[in-house]
């Protein structure tokens, strides 16, 4: 057996026998109730694992969704050391400044702590905290208290981390905590996980909330809370729930190898902020690691969770792991809240970060923690200096003046139903490159030129959309670069953020129109995977206009990874988070090569005995994975028209030519440009003669022969004594040309 297809049939568990099937190249688990899954260590011909659908904690998400030879070193660590248990989580406390947030985690730790005329919290604080739980294990919480000030807003989404318990705190005085933005941005980033509405009735001052309004929108809402800690009014209650609610969190209790746990406490008791990758290294070998491979498994682990950084994929960045977050946290917002960087509008120098991080604490890491900024995409350097940097969110809000030709220009919108703040900065420190004569960006705005092209991205944050126009002779191909750039930030929202991409009418109508009819792109997908390949306008007159011709027109297809692929034609697993979903994308889905899934009918989903072998439908209705394999590994047989080809690490995702659209006889999809040609097959057989001649390349040659050869079969059988009188009507109507005239008379 080489393929074992179980997906869809509600399995809570999976006998440890499976490991037994050693020929196994396939194994679908997906759409089933599994927590935990059998080690899969011994399967060492595996190289597809299906996963979607299910409550997966063991392994870990963070192990799982890296594919399968990170699972495969997971389990045969466990089984080479043994196991130990976590019993540790992360409490993040949200909310505008000055609600007290501080103070709530303070009275966390120490009931009795006394007011204080404290400081706002500039950046992020952390804190612990140790209690004793139900079952008698000790438990570690990380209180993060995190500063309100927009100002740090962009960088918070860094560590607004999944399985944790979020608290926000509203200041009932005040009234001025905007439920809507903190309970998106947490559900957007926290991967549902549960929160608590913290009521501070400073001076008794109480604040009915519509609780059950709340909870219908935002469903990871657990409780709202009330109290008043200058008094200590409703503290123990908010202190019991929390031990609750984060003790119950699913991956408390997780198997882990007994080597992480040592390393993990290691690293906890080590006052530094700071040290080595060499340094990491010689712990996790002290503490029972042997390989390299596995101490970086453990770093990439650690550093998904929060616990400290390390950006293994960095060349500068992967030579040192922060332990402490916050430390670095913290000089980046000493950049952002200087004065002279504000006055001038996020410009900075190497020469500037020398007088802010004068501290013996930053003195050495000036490098490392400038590029910790470009790599939370907070700046960029000036193309053109030598050490010249700006900060986008710090630039001036005053749109600059500029010249546009608003002839022929290609129109895109993106509008969202919550847009975090960030979005365009971001976008605006990875197009910096072509930032035109680097003169024409501000806050929430920027002039792009590149090649023969030039584009105006715009964010407009209060309709919560960003508008896009482009115009000159590479349009197309600017605006695909300009959307997939984009899309790449959407989706590091754990792509649960929620946008509509809304593509321009081309009718007659519509052209050269700055403000034509705009199509849902998700719906116009939709259109053609039902095979209706037409639109009407929404402006009078009502124009028909093809799909195809509406998407090619704005974006390069071919190169678009949204397009052709279905909306679900990712592989996911789910947490154990009700509706949450975490990514993982083609080309890391589980195994150990690139792996597509290919999308068929639920009927499908059976096995069937081929040579000897069992061949089922991998993912069941959801499609079959297939993966590219190389060396010897056997090759599932798939269908070519359904093949998909992804590549790895590849920063563009990219349509393989065996994903291109093509056009046969059943099909009634419209052309697109010259360059969708019907090709003649290389077997041609009678049904590709049929398939061909209905596409159309030959029907319109053997038309015009097939009436001539009438014309000339019926043509004497109907007019036997010649020409018919119409016809000589109008030969006496239209004079014989004076050259024939005369040449009849010579003769």
């Amino acid at each position: 057996m080489t393929e074992f297809d179980l997906s869809h049939n509600r399995l809570t568990n999976i006998p440890e026998s499976i490991s037994k099937l050693t020929g196994l190249t396939i194994l679908d688990l997906s759409r089933n109730r599994l927590k935990n899954i059998p080690s899969i260590s011994k399967l060492t011909n595996l190289t597809c694992l299906g996963l979607r659908g299910n409550t997966l904690e063991t392994p870990p998400i963070e192990i799982a969704q890296k594919g399968i030879e990170p699972i495969r070193k997971y389990f045969r660590q466990i089984e080479e050391e043994g196991k130990d248990y976590i019993y540790e989580a992360k409490l993040l406390i949200i909310g505008e400044g000055g609600a007290g947030k501080t103070t709530l985690a303070n009275k966390i730790q120490n009931q009795n702590y006394q007011l204080q005329d404290e400081d706002t919290t500039k950046g992020i604080e952390v804190h612990q905290w140790n209690f004793q739980t139900a079952n008698k294990h000790e438990f570690q919480m990380n209180i993060w208290d995190f500063g309100g000030q927009e100002i740090y807003h962009g960088t918070h989404q860094f560590f607004l981390t999944k399985r944790s318990l979020y608290i926000l705190v509203a200041d009932t005085r005040k009234e001025d905590t905007d439920f809507y933005f903190w309970l998106n941005i947490a559900e957007l980033l926290s991967d549902n996980s549960p929160l608590l509405i913290i009521k501070n009735e400073k001076q008794e001052r109480k604040r009915e909330i519509n609780q059950r309004a709340l909870q219908g929108q935002f469903s990871n809402i657990k409780e709202i809370l009330a109290t008043n800690l200058a008094t200590n009014r409703g503290l123990e209650e908010i202190r019991t729930d929390i031990q609750h609610y984060i003790s119950n969190l699913p991956h408390i209790g997780n198997a882990l190898p007994k080597t992480w746990k040592k390393v993990r406490k290691a690293l906890e008791t080590d006052g530094r902020n700071y040290i080595s990758l060499a340094k990491y290294l010689s712990i996790c070998e002290k503490n029972g690691f042997k390989k390299r491979e596995d101490k970086l498994q453990l770093s990439g682990y650690l550093h998904d969770l929060g616990v400290f950084l390390h950006f293994q994929d960095d060349p500068l960045l992967n030579k040192t792991v922060i332990l402490k977050p916050e430390w670095g946290t913290a000089a980046v917002y000493k950049v952002l809240d200087n004065r002279q960087v504000y006055d001038n509008f996020g410009k900075f120098t190497k020469d500037d970060l020398t007088k802010i991080w004068h501290e013996y604490k930053y003195v050495d890491m000036h490098d490392e923690l400038l590029q910790l900024m470009i790599k939370f995409k907070l700046c960029y350097k000036i193309p053109g200096t030598s050490q010249a940097y700006i900060a986008p969110q710090l630039l001036t809000e005053a749109q600059p003046e500029y010249d546009w030709d608003e002839s022929n220009n290609l129109i895109l919108r993106y509008t969202y139903e919550f847009m975090p703040k960030g979005i365009i900065t971001q976008f605006i420190v990875v197009m910096h490159k072509d930032i035109e004569k680097q003169k024409y960006v501000w806050k929430s705005g920027v002039i792009l030129k590149k090649n023969r092209a030039r584009a105006e991205v715009i964010e407009y944050y209060g309709k919560r959309e960003i508008k896009i126009r482009i115009y000159g002779q590479q349009k197309r191909d600017l605006m695909t670069i300009v959307t997939h750039e984009l899309d790449k930030i959407h989706s590091s929202y754990n792509d649960r953020l929620k946008y509509n991409k809304l593509i321009p009418c081309n009718c007659t109508t519509c052209h050269n129109n700055q403000n034509p009819y705009f199509y849902n792109f998700k719906e116009l997908k939709e259109r053609i995977s039902h095979g209706k390949y037409t639109a009407e306008c929404g402006k009078p007159p009502y124009h028909t206009v093809e799909v195809l011709s509406l998407i090619g027109d704005v974006i390069e297809i071919e190169r678009s990874s949204s397009f052709l692929q279905p909306e679900n034609s990712t592989n996911y697993t789910i947490n154990n988070y009700t509706d949450s979903v975490i990514n993982i994308n083609d080309n890391d889905v589980i195994g150990n090569q690139t792996i597509a899934e290919k999308f068929v009918n639920d009927q499908s989903r059976k096995i069937e005995n081929k040579n000897g072998n069992v061949v089922g439908n991998v993912l069941g209705d959801e499609g079959n994975i297939r993966n590219k394999v190389t060396g010897n590994s056997p090759q599932p047989k798939v269908s070519p028209q359904r093949k998909r080809k992804v590549t790895t690490n590849s920063p563009q995702p990219k349509i393989s030519s065996q994903r291109k659209r093509k056009v046969t006889a059943n099909s009634s999809q419209p052309k697109i440009s010259s360059q969708r040609k019907i090709e003649k097959p290389k077997k041609f057989g009678f049904l590709d003669f049929l398939t061909w001649m209905q596409n159309g390349q030959i029907i319109y040659y053997l038309s015009s022969a097939i009436i001539g050869i009438l014309l000339l079969i019926i043509y004497p059988k109907l007019y036997p004594s010649g020409l018919p009188k119409w016809v000589k009507q109008i030969q006496d109507i239209i004079p014989v040309p004076q050259q024939e005239n005369e040449s009849n008379t010579s003769k």
